[in-house]
């Protein structure tokens, strides 16, 4: 019985714990969208005045960047 009990909370616990970090992860993911669509929204304000945009992005968690040209 105590067995059990002890399987059951190492379970939950571990399952708690997978849901946080998850949920931690798609709030940063939704977080970095919100301020990577601010960036490009400022970068094409202006698109008729300039020739060309780049956007780059260097990683997976980096914010993107604007660069006119």
């Amino acid at each position: 019985m105590i067995k059990n009990k002890l399987k059951m909370v190492t379970a939950i616990a571990g399952s708690v714990t997978i849901l946080a970090i998850g949920g931690l992860g798609f709030n940063q993911i939704y977080k970095n969208h919100q301020a990577n669509t601010l960036i490009i929204e400022k970068c094409f304000e202006n698109f008729d005045k300039v020739e060309e945009v780049v956007i780059k992005k260097d990683g997976f968690w980096s914010p993107v960047s604007c660069e006119k040209k």
